[in-house]
């Protein structure tokens, strides 16, 4: 980016900031409250060690499938396909994880994607899953191939959707996070705006963020210690150290389908291309007019896949025709 780019960018902040307010008197959400109840599921809390770890269940009879999501996101990104995995028989499990969504945010706690997946993972021992499809989005698909390398035994099938595991160009909102002096300017700047502006970001068609959209992120980003854990967890993005596992992903031997919105700006496509040829037993498909979150985008098409996925129905890689609705 030119370096008038970046000045105008900042720029823009700056008359937001003016024209929003200041993020340091955003009234924040107490810890272990819940203002808005997850639909058609149960919401539910669980001490692990200190966290108190927040997780939506989608109870039925069939395999456990659990659900996880990207960086800033939390179960709400699942909330259009759990219920549709749920009406096949399937039983679901929607977790935020340490630092995210209602679960707690512990100050100086470890937000690199290795202690993330170890929390996940400590959190499927407390209660009670051996074995799960893991449905995992963005830094949650980072997380589950890490799992997936680490506790095999742990992963039954695998689903990636825009999965972030290797280096690239972060996108500005991350960037700015991670600069020097990121914890007090995120807290000034931070605002409805803020969150508008990423969501449209992520996804390709811009009209189609709602406000209940904007404000289901928003309320979850003032829970108390939000802002300081999204900023720990940018600062602790350093995608290089992950390469221990990303080169062991040909080990990976459950299977695997990977889906990749054709235009996602964050994750670039070509990251889940390596992904398809690196891990064996694995097929891809790409959704045209897509972004960085599917299952919120083309929530249909999404859980469409999933199942057929695990019907055994969708056995090639497959390109999606253009859909132009919601």
């Amino acid at each position: 980016m030119s370096d008038v780019r970046k000045w105008y960018r900042l720029f823009i902040i700056m008359v937001c900031i003016c024209l929003g307010g200041c993020g340091l008197f955003v009234k924040r959400i107490p810890a272990g409250q819940i203002p808005t109840a997850t639909p058609a599921a149960e919401d539910r809390f669980i001490k692990v060690g200190e966290v108190n770890y927040h997780y939506a269940e989608y109870p039925g009879n069939g395999p456990d499938v659990l659900m996880v999501h990207g960086w800033s996101s939390s179960t709400y990104t699942w909330e259009k396909v759990a219920p549709e995995l749920q009406k096949k028989g399937y039983h679901v499990w929607s977790l935020d994880m340490q630092g995210f969504g209602w679960t707690d945010k512990p100050k100086g706690a470890a937000y690199d994607p290795l202690s993330l997946m170890k929390g996940v993972k400590a959190w499927m021992d407390a209660v009670g899953l051996e074995k799960v499809i893991y449905v995992g989005n963005s830094l949650g698909g980072g997380v589950g191939i890490i799992m997936s390398v680490e506790h095999p035994e742990a992963i039954d099938r695998l689903v990636l959707i825009d999965a972030a595991i290797y280096p690239h160009k972060k996108p500005f909102i991350i960037a700015l996070a991670g600069m020097p002096g990121g914890s007090i300017g995120g807290k000034m700047i931070f605002g409805r705006w803020m969150v508008s502006s990423t969501l449209k970001e992520v996804f390709y068609h811009a009209d189609w963020v709602t406000d209940e959209r904007i404000d289901a992120y928003y309320t979850r980003m003032r829970t108390e210690g939000a802002l300081e854990a999204m900023i720990r967890i940018v600062k602790a993005l350093d995608f290089k150290r992950l390469e221990p596992y990303t080169q062991r992903a040909s080990q990976i031997k459950s299977k695997t389908l990977i889906i990749h919105g054709k235009n996602d700006r964050w994750v670039p496509i070509e990251d889940s291309y390596t992904l398809r040829r690196q891990i064996p037993d694995s097929v891809m498909a790409v959704i045209p007019d897509c972004g960085h979150v599917p299952q919120e985008e083309h929530p249909g098409i999404t859980s469409g896949l999933i199942l057929n996925f695990l019907d055994g129905t969708l056995k090639k890689d497959t390109l999606l025709p253009a859909v132009a609705q919601p």
